[in-house]
């Protein structure tokens, strides 16, 4: 059988993933004239005509169907985007600014130069206008919103509204046909506008380095016809596969110091609530508030809600929680975060370079999310909830309040949790620490002259809140900063 004939291109910038920091890095460096290829694992796919949250879009959209594990003393459940536009297809739209103390605290932790809380801000402001970041009306909320501001106003708590990402109705779901204002549809576009190439179904393998230096990328697109072999020849390359597959891809290339070796992430816990009253979660956004009383350790907020996603909730409990499937109307999701403590590693599985990422709750971690789990249900008890199922092996369901305040007393065993993230970074932190940090402040991979990471991988550790705006800040400041040094 004769082996397929090797597609070649060239470019001047390599960019690797399509997501959040690789579809403004595209975007950025197009706009000043240079020749770019955006390469993207994933499809292409049309998420005006596809709502993000079915079970057609888990198996276009999300890496292994939206089951990735993270292994440990109890292991993790991982959702990761894989398509076009990355996880910015496929996550909540929300927009969160890091406080100006934690900017501070990266810059003197890990040495970062020119990292100030006000360029941040300009940054964050920058990317809001083009993203059209919105907040709702408040006298247009859905039920599962209010619920959660009526039991922690109740408690005296501190609720905040988080703002948007979302084109059209804020009062419909996020998750909607054409709802997000992902990279597909603003940065990607863009890019593209401004003459850059994108490759979809391409993933990359291997990254061709001699001396300090890439030279190229060698990899597979995918054809009607089936794989075919792919080299590129680029003058600079930058990662922005995520914080899992970029030091996948570096590893895989012999590039290892200080990579994949600090993964963070922000465990979660939810719990499921049944009302009195029809709530139609699943046509309501997901909701706006989140519970702040508490933060950085400790986030309360809403989850997205199908009856499918509430039966995965339940399914550790199945046989004794499958009854209540039958009020599935009258129930929404919530969730409780913690910030991780723990530092996880991203390794390369020598045979067909797949993930194989550890993380393994610490104790302090334990007891945070044991905390958020109790004050979640006490604020949903305060908004007037009926029962709970937590996402635990135990208890099933949680009938009182007071059972919610026991519960705090003691952290709950590792193996009664049921933990999940969608948020992981910092595998590949930056600043001029050589002795802990993979790039320098600007994302140059330290020990080389045109290898660059764009993407939440290189945020020095937990930020607290969901990643996106600051990995997209980041990629703007970084990709801004290339290019004055090159022109």
């Amino acid at each position: 059988m004769s082996r397929a004939p090797v597609e070649r291109l060239t470019t001047e910038v390599l960019v690797i993933g399509s997501g959040a920091g690789g579809a403004v890095t595209a975007a950025t460096l197009a706009d000043a004239g240079f020749s770019v290829l955006l390469t993207e694992e994933g499809p292409a796919v049309d998420t005006s005509k596809l709502a993000t949250h079915t079970p057609k879009a888990m198996r276009l959209l999300y890496r292994n169907g939206g089951l990735s594990p993270i292994l440990g003393a109890s292991n993790i459940a991982f959702a990761e985007g894989r398509c076009l536009g990355g996880s910015t297809e496929v996550n909540s739209a929300f927009w969160h600014r890091i406080p100006p103390e934690t900017a501070e605290r990266w810059r003197q932790e890990f040495q970062i130069d020119e990292l100030s809380s006000d360029g941040l801000l300009r940054l964050y402001e920058e990317l809001e206008a083009a993203l059209e970041i919105r907040r709702l009306d408040e006298t247009n909320q859905p039920g599962s919103s209010e619920i959660l501001r009526r039991g922690a106003d109740r408690l005296g708590w501190k609720v905040v509204q988080v703002p948007r990402a979302q084109a059209g109705d804020l009062a419909g779901s996020q998750f909607a046909p054409g709802a997000k204002r992902s990279m597909s549809r603003t940065f990607i576009p863009r890019a593209v506008r401004a003459g850059a190439r994108v490759l979809a179904d391409c993933r990359i393998m291997r990254l061709h380095h001699k001396n300090g230096r890439v030279t190229g990328a060698a990899g597979r697109i995918l054809t009607e016809d089936g794989p075919v072999p792919l080299e590129i020849q680029a003058d600079w390359v930058v990662l922005s596969a995520g914080a899992i597959q970029t030091p996948v891809l570096l590893r895989a290339s012999w590039i290892k110091r200080n990579i994949g070796n600090s993964l963070r992430i922000h465990p979660m816990l939810k719990m499921a609530a049944l009302y009195d009253e029809d709530l139609d979660s699943h046509r309501a956004p997901l909701p706006i508030y989140q519970v702040k009383e508490f933060w950085p350790e400790i986030t309360i907020g809403g989850s997205v809600f199908t009856p499918g996603f509430l039966a995965m909730t339940l399914s550790d409990n199945w046989n004794r929680t499958q009854h209540a499937m039958r009020d599935w109307r009258r129930m929404a999701l919530y969730h409780a975060a913690c910030r991780g403590t723990s530092l996880g590693t991203v390794r390369c599985f020598p045979i067909n370079n797949e993930a194989v990422v550890r993380y393994t709750l610490s104790e302090r971690d334990r007891m945070h999310l044991t905390l958020g789990i109790a004050r979640l249900g006490e604020a949903l008890f305060a908004a007037g909830a009926r029962k709970l199922y937590p996402g635990l092996r135990r208890p099933v369901e949680i009938n009182t309040v007071e059972e919610c305040r026991r519960m705090a007393e003691n952290p709950l065993p590792l193996a009664d949790m049921s933990v999940s993230t969608v948020h992981v970074f910092s595998s590949c932190p930056m600043g001029e620490d050589r002795e802990r940090c993979a790039v320098d402040s600007f994302g140059q991979v330290h020990g080389f002259q045109n290898l660059r990471i764009a993407d939440a991988s290189i945020i020095p550790d937990s930020p607290g809140v969901n990643p996106q705006g600051t990995t997209m800040a980041l990629a703007l400041r970084n990709a801004r900063h290339f290019i004055s040094t090159i022109r």
